[in-house]
Protein backbone atom coordinates (compact mmCIF):
# COMPACT_ATOMS: atom_id res chain seq x y z
CA UNK A 1 0.00 0.00 0.00
CA UNK A 2 1.32 3.44 -0.96
CA UNK A 3 2.04 5.85 1.91
CA UNK A 4 -0.49 8.70 2.20
CA UNK A 5 0.22 12.17 0.93
CA UNK A 6 -0.38 15.00 3.37
CA UNK A 7 -3.25 16.55 1.42
CA UNK A 8 -5.46 16.29 -1.63
CA UNK A 9 -7.22 19.37 -3.02
CA UNK A 10 -10.29 18.79 -5.19
CA UNK A 11 -10.66 21.80 -7.47
CA UNK A 12 -8.04 23.94 -9.16
CA UNK A 13 -9.71 27.34 -8.91
CA UNK A 14 -8.41 30.28 -6.91
CA UNK A 15 -9.03 28.69 -3.49
CA UNK A 16 -7.52 25.33 -4.38
CA UNK A 17 -4.47 26.75 -6.17
CA UNK A 18 -3.78 29.24 -3.40
CA UNK A 19 -3.97 26.59 -0.68
CA UNK A 20 -1.86 24.04 -2.58
CA UNK A 21 0.91 26.56 -3.28
CA UNK A 22 0.94 27.82 0.32
CA UNK A 23 1.13 24.26 1.66
CA UNK A 24 4.02 23.57 -0.70
CA UNK A 25 5.87 26.56 0.73
CA UNK A 26 5.47 24.96 4.16
CA UNK A 27 7.13 21.82 2.81
CA UNK A 28 3.98 19.70 2.57
CA UNK A 29 3.56 17.09 -0.17
CA UNK A 30 0.19 16.76 -1.85
CA UNK A 31 -1.94 16.45 -4.96
CA UNK A 32 -4.31 18.90 -6.65
CA UNK A 33 -7.07 17.40 -8.80
CA UNK A 34 -8.85 19.54 -11.40
CA UNK A 35 -11.55 18.03 -13.59
CA UNK A 36 -11.42 20.55 -16.45
CA UNK A 37 -8.44 22.80 -17.04
CA UNK A 38 -5.73 24.16 -14.78
CA UNK A 39 -6.86 27.37 -13.15
CA UNK A 40 -10.49 26.38 -12.67
CA UNK A 41 -13.41 28.63 -13.46
CA UNK A 42 -11.74 31.72 -11.99
CA UNK A 43 -9.05 31.78 -14.64
CA UNK A 44 -10.77 30.08 -17.56
CA UNK A 45 -14.43 31.17 -17.63
CA UNK A 46 -15.12 33.66 -14.85
CA UNK A 47 -13.05 36.46 -13.34
CA UNK A 48 -10.39 37.02 -16.01
CA UNK A 49 -12.66 36.65 -19.09
CA UNK A 50 -15.40 38.71 -17.42
CA UNK A 51 -12.96 41.51 -16.60
CA UNK A 52 -11.78 41.63 -20.22
CA UNK A 53 -15.39 41.81 -21.43
CA UNK A 54 -16.10 44.71 -19.06
CA UNK A 55 -12.91 46.45 -20.23
CA UNK A 56 -13.91 46.11 -23.91
CA UNK A 57 -17.33 47.56 -23.13
CA UNK A 58 -15.72 50.46 -21.28
CA UNK A 59 -13.51 51.20 -24.30
CA UNK A 60 -16.55 51.16 -26.60
CA UNK A 61 -18.36 53.64 -24.35
CA UNK A 62 -15.32 55.89 -24.14
CA UNK A 63 -15.01 55.96 -27.93
CA UNK A 64 -18.63 57.03 -28.28
CA UNK A 65 -18.14 59.72 -25.65
CA UNK A 66 -14.90 60.96 -27.18
CA UNK A 67 -16.54 63.97 -28.84
CA UNK A 68 -17.09 65.46 -25.39
CA UNK A 69 -13.31 65.58 -24.94
CA UNK A 70 -12.58 66.79 -28.45
CA UNK A 71 -11.63 63.32 -29.70
CA UNK A 72 -13.77 62.41 -32.71
CA UNK A 73 -13.60 58.68 -33.42
CA UNK A 74 -17.17 58.07 -34.53
CA UNK A 75 -19.05 54.97 -33.46
CA UNK A 76 -17.25 51.96 -31.99
CA UNK A 77 -16.94 48.95 -34.27
CA UNK A 78 -17.27 45.70 -32.32
CA UNK A 79 -15.91 42.37 -33.58
CA UNK A 80 -16.95 39.91 -30.88
CA UNK A 81 -15.05 37.05 -32.49
CA UNK A 82 -11.78 38.98 -32.29
CA UNK A 83 -12.55 40.13 -28.75
CA UNK A 84 -13.18 36.62 -27.49
CA UNK A 85 -10.15 35.31 -29.40
CA UNK A 86 -8.10 37.87 -27.46
CA UNK A 87 -9.75 36.68 -24.25
CA UNK A 88 -8.78 33.10 -25.09
CA UNK A 89 -5.19 34.08 -25.85
CA UNK A 90 -4.90 36.01 -22.59
CA UNK A 91 -6.37 33.14 -20.58
CA UNK A 92 -3.91 30.75 -22.23
CA UNK A 93 -0.97 33.04 -21.47
CA UNK A 94 -2.06 33.49 -17.86
CA UNK A 95 -2.49 29.73 -17.48
CA UNK A 96 1.01 29.12 -18.87
CA UNK A 97 2.43 31.75 -16.53
CA UNK A 98 0.81 30.12 -13.49
CA UNK A 99 1.89 26.64 -14.58
CA UNK A 100 5.48 27.84 -14.89
CA UNK A 101 5.36 28.88 -11.23
CA UNK A 102 3.61 25.72 -10.05
CA UNK A 103 5.51 23.91 -7.24
CA UNK A 104 5.54 20.60 -9.13
CA UNK A 105 8.22 19.15 -6.86
CA UNK A 106 5.79 19.18 -3.94
CA UNK A 107 2.27 19.33 -5.43
CA UNK A 108 1.34 16.95 -8.24
CA UNK A 109 -1.25 18.31 -10.67
CA UNK A 110 -3.74 15.68 -11.84
CA UNK A 111 -6.40 16.40 -14.49
CA UNK A 112 -9.40 14.14 -13.93
CA UNK A 113 -12.65 13.67 -12.02
CA UNK A 114 -11.95 13.07 -8.35
CA UNK A 115 -14.33 11.54 -5.81
CA UNK A 116 -14.10 10.40 -2.22
CA UNK A 117 -14.35 6.65 -1.62
CA UNK A 118 -13.41 6.92 2.07
CA UNK A 119 -12.56 9.84 4.39
CA UNK A 120 -8.86 9.26 3.64
CA UNK A 121 -9.08 7.97 0.06
CA UNK A 122 -9.75 9.67 -3.26
CA UNK A 123 -10.30 7.98 -6.61
CA UNK A 124 -9.57 9.86 -9.84
CA UNK A 125 -11.09 8.99 -13.21
CA UNK A 126 -8.43 9.91 -15.76
CA UNK A 127 -8.92 10.97 -19.37
CA UNK A 128 -7.55 7.67 -20.71
CA UNK A 129 -10.31 5.72 -18.94
CA UNK A 130 -8.13 4.44 -16.12
CA UNK A 131 -8.53 5.10 -12.40
CA UNK A 132 -6.05 6.13 -9.76
CA UNK A 133 -6.50 5.80 -5.99
CA UNK A 134 -4.79 8.11 -3.51
CA UNK A 135 -4.43 7.87 0.28
CA UNK A 136 -4.29 11.20 2.12
CA UNK A 137 -4.31 12.67 5.60
CA UNK A 138 -6.60 15.58 4.69
CA UNK A 139 -8.96 16.39 1.83
CA UNK A 140 -9.77 19.99 0.91
CA UNK A 141 -12.81 20.39 -1.35
CA UNK A 142 -12.77 23.54 -3.48
CA UNK A 143 -14.91 22.53 -6.45
CA UNK A 144 -16.80 25.84 -6.63
CA UNK A 145 -20.21 26.50 -8.15
CA UNK A 146 -21.92 26.66 -11.52
CA UNK A 147 -24.92 28.56 -12.85
CA UNK A 148 -28.21 26.91 -11.94
CA UNK A 149 -30.87 26.41 -14.61
CA UNK A 150 -34.23 27.59 -13.21
CA UNK A 151 -37.13 25.15 -13.33
CA UNK A 152 -38.97 26.95 -16.14
CA UNK A 153 -40.93 25.03 -18.79
CA UNK A 154 -38.95 24.94 -22.03
CA UNK A 155 -35.86 26.69 -20.67
CA UNK A 156 -33.53 23.70 -20.61
CA UNK A 157 -34.62 22.69 -24.11
CA UNK A 158 -33.85 26.21 -25.35
CA UNK A 159 -30.14 25.58 -24.60
CA UNK A 160 -29.53 28.93 -22.88
CA UNK A 161 -26.06 30.41 -22.66
CA UNK A 162 -24.11 30.26 -19.42
CA UNK A 163 -20.87 32.17 -18.74
CA UNK A 164 -18.99 29.06 -19.89
CA UNK A 165 -20.56 29.15 -23.40
CA UNK A 166 -20.77 32.92 -23.58
CA UNK A 167 -17.17 33.38 -24.67
CA UNK A 168 -17.63 31.05 -27.63
CA UNK A 169 -19.94 33.52 -29.37
CA UNK A 170 -18.69 35.01 -32.63
CA UNK A 171 -21.27 37.76 -32.99
CA UNK A 172 -23.00 40.23 -30.67
CA UNK A 173 -26.49 38.85 -29.92
CA UNK A 174 -29.05 41.16 -31.58
CA UNK A 175 -31.54 40.75 -28.72
CA UNK A 176 -30.12 39.30 -25.51
CA UNK A 177 -32.30 38.37 -22.54
CA UNK A 178 -30.43 37.86 -19.26
CA UNK A 179 -32.18 35.91 -16.52
CA UNK A 180 -31.06 37.12 -13.09
CA UNK A 181 -30.08 40.63 -11.99
CA UNK A 182 -27.21 39.34 -9.87
CA UNK A 183 -23.98 41.32 -9.69
CA UNK A 184 -22.77 39.25 -12.64
CA UNK A 185 -26.05 39.66 -14.50
CA UNK A 186 -25.88 43.44 -14.19
CA UNK A 187 -22.28 43.49 -15.45
CA UNK A 188 -23.14 41.31 -18.46
CA UNK A 189 -26.20 43.45 -19.25
CA UNK A 190 -24.26 46.70 -19.20
CA UNK A 191 -21.34 45.25 -21.17
CA UNK A 192 -23.40 43.74 -23.99
CA UNK A 193 -25.50 46.89 -24.25
CA UNK A 194 -22.28 48.87 -24.76
CA UNK A 195 -21.17 46.36 -27.41
CA UNK A 196 -24.35 46.91 -29.41
CA UNK A 197 -26.85 44.32 -28.19
CA UNK A 198 -30.45 45.12 -27.33
CA UNK A 199 -30.44 43.85 -23.75
CA UNK A 200 -33.32 42.96 -21.44
CA UNK A 201 -32.46 42.08 -17.84
CA UNK A 202 -35.13 40.06 -16.02
CA UNK A 203 -35.46 39.36 -12.31
CA UNK A 204 -38.30 38.01 -10.19
CA UNK A 205 -37.47 40.27 -7.26
CA UNK A 206 -38.68 43.82 -6.79
CA UNK A 207 -35.29 45.45 -7.21
CA UNK A 208 -31.76 44.73 -8.37
CA UNK A 209 -29.05 44.30 -5.73
CA UNK A 210 -31.80 43.58 -3.21
CA UNK A 211 -29.36 42.90 -0.37
CA UNK A 212 -27.93 46.42 -0.71
CA UNK A 213 -29.44 49.64 0.61
CA UNK A 214 -32.28 50.99 -1.52
CA UNK A 215 -30.34 54.14 -2.38
CA UNK A 216 -27.72 51.99 -4.14
CA UNK A 217 -30.22 49.59 -5.66
CA UNK A 218 -32.06 52.53 -7.21
CA UNK A 219 -28.81 54.10 -8.43
CA UNK A 220 -27.68 50.84 -10.05
CA UNK A 221 -31.03 50.46 -11.80
CA UNK A 222 -30.79 54.03 -13.06
CA UNK A 223 -27.24 53.39 -14.30
CA UNK A 224 -28.33 50.30 -16.24
CA UNK A 225 -31.27 52.07 -17.84
CA UNK A 226 -29.04 55.02 -18.75
CA UNK A 227 -26.77 52.57 -20.59
CA UNK A 228 -29.73 51.31 -22.62
CA UNK A 229 -30.63 48.16 -20.67
CA UNK A 230 -34.32 47.31 -20.48
CA UNK A 231 -34.81 46.33 -16.85
CA UNK A 232 -37.83 44.22 -15.87
CA UNK A 233 -38.07 43.49 -12.15
CA UNK A 234 -40.87 41.67 -10.30
CA UNK A 235 -41.12 39.62 -13.48
CA UNK A 236 -41.62 35.86 -13.59
CA UNK A 237 -40.81 33.71 -16.61
CA UNK A 238 -43.69 31.27 -17.18
CA UNK A 239 -42.17 29.44 -20.12
CA UNK A 240 -39.69 29.53 -22.99
CA UNK A 241 -39.97 28.29 -26.55
CA UNK A 242 -37.41 28.21 -29.36
CA UNK A 243 -33.64 27.83 -29.29
CA UNK A 244 -31.11 30.32 -27.96
CA UNK A 245 -29.02 31.60 -30.85
CA UNK A 246 -31.82 31.04 -33.36
CA UNK A 247 -34.67 32.84 -31.63
CA UNK A 248 -36.71 32.40 -28.45
CA UNK A 249 -40.01 33.59 -27.04
CA UNK A 250 -40.45 34.08 -23.30
CA UNK A 251 -43.87 34.10 -21.62
CA UNK A 252 -43.68 36.69 -18.84
CA UNK A 253 -45.82 37.70 -15.87
CA UNK A 254 -45.42 41.06 -14.16
CA UNK A 255 -48.09 41.51 -11.52
CA UNK A 256 -51.41 40.91 -13.25
CA UNK A 257 -49.94 41.63 -16.67
CA UNK A 258 -48.98 38.77 -18.98
CA UNK A 259 -46.99 39.33 -22.15
CA UNK A 260 -44.41 37.76 -24.45
CA UNK A 261 -40.86 38.81 -25.24
CA UNK A 262 -38.92 37.74 -28.32
CA UNK A 263 -35.13 37.55 -28.30
CA UNK A 264 -32.26 35.99 -30.19
CA UNK A 265 -30.38 34.61 -27.16
CA UNK A 266 -30.85 33.81 -23.47
CA UNK A 267 -28.09 34.06 -20.87
CA UNK A 268 -28.40 32.56 -17.38
CA UNK A 269 -26.89 34.80 -14.70
CA UNK A 270 -28.99 34.15 -11.60
CA UNK A 271 -28.69 31.59 -8.84
CA UNK A 272 -25.66 29.34 -8.62
CA UNK A 273 -25.42 25.77 -7.39
CA UNK A 274 -22.45 24.09 -5.69
CA UNK A 275 -20.49 21.43 -7.54
CA UNK A 276 -20.94 18.79 -4.86
CA UNK A 277 -22.61 16.03 -6.86
CA UNK A 278 -20.77 12.88 -7.92
CA UNK A 279 -17.72 13.50 -5.77
CA UNK A 280 -18.56 10.93 -3.10
CA UNK A 281 -19.66 13.24 -0.29
CA UNK A 282 -22.79 11.33 0.67
CA UNK A 283 -20.93 8.01 0.63
CA UNK A 284 -18.51 9.16 3.33
CA UNK A 285 -21.11 11.05 5.40
CA UNK A 286 -20.31 14.69 4.59
CA UNK A 287 -23.33 16.80 5.52
CA UNK A 288 -24.80 19.21 2.96
CA UNK A 289 -27.24 22.05 3.51
CA UNK A 290 -30.55 22.51 1.67
CA UNK A 291 -28.72 24.17 -1.26
CA UNK A 292 -26.15 21.40 -1.62
CA UNK A 293 -23.27 23.33 -0.02
CA UNK A 294 -20.93 21.57 2.39
CA UNK A 295 -21.70 22.47 6.00
CA UNK A 296 -18.50 23.55 7.78
CA UNK A 297 -17.45 24.98 11.13
CA UNK A 298 -15.27 28.03 11.78
CA UNK A 299 -12.15 26.11 10.74
CA UNK A 300 -13.84 24.99 7.49
CA UNK A 301 -14.03 21.39 8.74
CA UNK A 302 -16.96 19.37 7.45
CA UNK A 303 -19.00 16.87 9.45
CA UNK A 304 -16.29 14.27 8.74
CA UNK A 305 -12.86 14.51 10.37
CA UNK A 306 -10.10 15.20 7.87
CA UNK A 307 -12.41 16.64 5.20
CA UNK A 308 -12.60 20.41 4.73
CA UNK A 309 -14.36 22.72 2.27
CA UNK A 310 -13.41 26.21 1.13
CA UNK A 311 -14.58 28.82 -1.32
CA UNK A 312 -18.05 28.97 -2.85
CA UNK A 313 -18.77 25.30 -2.19
CA UNK A 314 -18.68 25.81 1.60
CA UNK A 315 -21.76 26.84 3.56
CA UNK A 316 -20.89 29.39 6.22
CA UNK A 317 -22.84 32.42 7.39
CA UNK A 318 -20.64 35.07 5.79
CA UNK A 319 -20.79 35.11 1.98
CA UNK A 320 -18.57 37.25 -0.20
CA UNK A 321 -15.03 37.32 -1.53
CA UNK A 322 -13.80 34.71 0.93
CA UNK A 323 -11.78 32.48 -1.38
CA UNK A 324 -8.29 33.72 -0.53
CA UNK A 325 -9.07 34.04 3.16
CA UNK A 326 -10.49 30.51 3.23
CA UNK A 327 -7.12 29.32 1.96
CA UNK A 328 -5.45 31.17 4.86
CA UNK A 329 -7.85 29.55 7.34
CA UNK A 330 -7.10 26.09 5.94
CA UNK A 331 -3.36 26.81 5.91
CA UNK A 332 -3.45 27.66 9.62
CA UNK A 333 -4.25 23.99 10.36
CA UNK A 334 -0.55 23.40 9.73
CA UNK A 335 0.78 26.01 12.14
CA UNK A 336 -0.16 28.29 15.03
CA UNK A 337 -2.04 30.45 15.60
CA UNK A 338 -5.20 28.75 14.35
CA UNK A 339 -7.23 31.06 12.12
CA UNK A 340 -11.03 30.84 11.78
CA UNK A 341 -13.83 32.45 9.80
CA UNK A 342 -15.40 33.92 12.96
CA UNK A 343 -15.94 37.66 12.89
CA UNK A 344 -14.31 38.33 9.54
CA UNK A 345 -15.69 41.11 7.37
CA UNK A 346 -15.75 40.42 3.64
CA UNK A 347 -16.19 42.81 0.69
CA UNK A 348 -18.89 42.68 -1.97
CA UNK A 349 -18.29 44.10 -5.43
CA UNK A 350 -20.21 44.39 -8.68
CA UNK A 351 -18.01 44.98 -11.73
CA UNK A 352 -20.46 47.28 -13.42
CA UNK A 353 -18.90 50.44 -14.81
CA UNK A 354 -18.35 52.42 -12.65
CA UNK A 355 -18.10 49.82 -9.91
CA UNK A 356 -20.23 49.19 -6.86
CA UNK A 357 -18.57 47.87 -3.70
CA UNK A 358 -19.41 47.44 -0.03
CA UNK A 359 -17.61 46.37 3.14
CA UNK A 360 -19.34 45.76 6.45
CA UNK A 361 -22.91 46.63 7.39
CA UNK A 362 -25.42 48.33 5.15
CA UNK A 363 -27.64 50.96 6.76
CA UNK A 364 -30.61 48.58 6.66
CA UNK A 365 -28.64 45.75 8.28
CA UNK A 366 -27.42 48.02 11.08
CA UNK A 367 -30.88 49.33 11.88
CA UNK A 368 -32.46 45.87 11.69
CA UNK A 369 -29.87 44.69 14.22
CA UNK A 370 -30.79 47.56 16.53
CA UNK A 371 -27.35 49.17 16.32
CA UNK A 372 -27.28 52.90 17.06
CA UNK A 373 -25.65 54.44 14.00
CA UNK A 374 -25.05 57.64 12.13
CA UNK A 375 -25.02 57.65 8.33
CA UNK A 376 -23.11 59.96 6.02
CA UNK A 377 -23.41 60.21 2.26
CA UNK A 378 -21.60 62.03 -0.50
CA UNK A 379 -22.75 62.20 -4.14
CA UNK A 380 -20.04 61.50 -6.69
CA UNK A 381 -20.66 64.84 -8.39
CA UNK A 382 -18.95 66.35 -5.33
CA UNK A 383 -15.73 64.47 -6.22
CA UNK A 384 -13.17 66.15 -8.49
CA UNK A 385 -11.97 62.85 -9.96
CA UNK A 386 -15.53 61.98 -11.00
CA UNK A 387 -15.71 65.23 -12.98
CA UNK A 388 -12.36 64.63 -14.68
CA UNK A 389 -13.44 61.11 -15.72
CA UNK A 390 -16.95 62.16 -16.75
CA UNK A 391 -18.53 59.69 -14.29
CA UNK A 392 -20.78 61.84 -12.12
CA UNK A 393 -23.36 59.23 -11.17
CA UNK A 394 -23.32 57.31 -7.91
CA UNK A 395 -22.47 58.07 -4.30
CA UNK A 396 -20.50 57.08 -1.20
CA UNK A 397 -22.07 56.05 2.10
CA UNK A 398 -20.62 55.26 5.52
CA UNK A 399 -22.38 53.71 8.52
CA UNK A 400 -20.76 54.73 11.81
CA UNK A 401 -21.27 53.69 15.42
CA UNK A 402 -23.15 56.44 17.25
CA UNK A 403 -21.03 56.23 20.39
CA UNK A 404 -17.43 56.21 19.19
CA UNK A 405 -17.48 56.87 15.43
CA UNK A 406 -16.17 53.44 14.45
CA UNK A 407 -16.76 52.61 10.79
CA UNK A 408 -19.26 49.74 10.70
CA UNK A 409 -19.87 49.80 6.98
CA UNK A 410 -18.97 51.58 3.76
CA UNK A 411 -20.48 51.40 0.28
CA UNK A 412 -19.71 53.20 -2.96
CA UNK A 413 -21.03 53.36 -6.49
CA UNK A 414 -18.56 55.29 -8.56
CA UNK A 415 -15.18 55.36 -10.23
CA UNK A 416 -12.59 53.34 -8.30
CA UNK A 417 -15.17 51.95 -5.86
CA UNK A 418 -13.36 48.65 -5.40
CA UNK A 419 -10.04 50.26 -4.51
CA UNK A 420 -11.57 52.94 -2.26
CA UNK A 421 -13.58 50.29 -0.43
CA UNK A 422 -10.41 48.28 0.13
CA UNK A 423 -8.79 51.34 1.72
CA UNK A 424 -11.75 51.73 4.07
CA UNK A 425 -11.57 48.01 4.85
CA UNK A 426 -8.00 48.48 6.06
CA UNK A 427 -9.12 51.37 8.28
CA UNK A 428 -11.96 49.25 9.69
CA UNK A 429 -9.59 46.37 10.42
CA UNK A 430 -7.24 48.74 12.23
CA UNK A 431 -10.13 50.14 14.27
CA UNK A 432 -9.63 53.69 13.04
CA UNK A 433 -12.52 56.06 13.76
CA UNK A 434 -14.07 58.16 11.02
CA UNK A 435 -12.38 61.28 12.39
CA UNK A 436 -8.98 59.94 11.33
CA UNK A 437 -10.05 59.51 7.70
CA UNK A 438 -11.68 62.94 7.78
CA UNK A 439 -8.28 64.53 8.53
CA UNK A 440 -5.90 62.19 6.72
CA UNK A 441 -4.01 63.94 3.88
CA UNK A 442 -5.02 61.99 0.76
CA UNK A 443 -3.73 62.44 -2.78
CA UNK A 444 -5.52 64.91 -5.07
CA UNK A 445 -7.32 64.37 -7.38
CA UNK A 446 -8.23 60.79 -6.52
CA UNK A 447 -11.51 59.10 -5.72
CA UNK A 448 -10.14 58.19 -2.29
CA UNK A 449 -9.67 61.82 -1.27
CA UNK A 450 -13.46 62.12 -1.16
CA UNK A 451 -13.25 60.18 2.11
CA UNK A 452 -12.09 63.45 3.71
CA UNK A 453 -15.34 65.11 2.74
CA UNK A 454 -17.53 62.06 3.38
CA UNK A 455 -16.43 61.76 6.99
CA UNK A 456 -16.58 65.50 7.68
CA UNK A 457 -19.39 66.55 10.01
CA UNK A 458 -21.29 68.38 7.28
CA UNK A 459 -22.11 65.22 5.37
CA UNK A 460 -24.31 63.53 7.98
CA UNK A 461 -27.73 62.78 6.54
CA UNK A 462 -29.48 61.48 9.65
CA UNK A 463 -28.90 59.75 12.96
Amino acid sequence: MLPPVEFVVLGGGLAGRRLACDLARLGQQGILIEYHAFGGATLNVACLPDAMLVRAARIARQIRRGEGCGVGLGDASVDLGRLFAAVGATVSAARSHDLALWPADRVELVIGQGRLIAPDRVEVALADGTFRRIRTRRVFIATGTTVATPDIPGLSGACPLTPRELFRLTRVPPQLVILGASFGGMAYAQAFAALGAEVTLLDEHERVARFEDTVFSDALAQQLRHEGVRLLTSTRVGGVSGLSGEGVTLSLEQGRQQFELDASDILLAGARQPLTRNIGLEAVGVRLDAHGCIVVDETLKSSVDGIYALGDVAAYPTPGHAVSDDARVALSLYGAPLRTTAGRVLPRIAFVDPEYARIGLSEAEARQAGVAVRVCRLPMHAVTRAWSEGELGGLMQAVLAEDDGRILGFAMLGIGAGDVTSAVQVAMHAGLPAAVLAELPLAHPTAAEALNVLFASGSWVRG
